[in-house]
């Protein structure tokens, strides 16, 4: 019982230390809440270009050829959407 009781007081510990920060960033730059983070199309789109690109490196570099086909297409099927916008 001894450990839980200093697991909980932890937690309490936690929860004052995470809400000081919280107040603290608010007193710095504002109200934060809620946040939002606008992308539109083409910012996603990159973005998974760029992760399917790292990928295909990857792929490469195991030589799993056929993988590397499937996410080549899938890149010339977004760079064609990104050309399209």
């Amino acid at each position: 019982m001894k450990i839980d009781n200093m697991f909980e007081r932890f937690d309490d510990y936690i929860d004052q230390l995470s809400e000081l920060v919280f107040a603290r960033i608010i007193e710095k730059y504002g109200n934060i809440y809620p946040l939002e983070f606008l992308e539109d199309e083409e910012e996603i789109l990159i973005g998974e270009l760029a992760r399917l690109n790292t990928t295909l490196i990857m792929l490469e570099e195991r030589e799993e050829y056929e993988k590397c086909k499937i996410i080549s297409n899938r890149i010339r099927n977004i760079e064609n959407k990104l050309k399209n916008l």
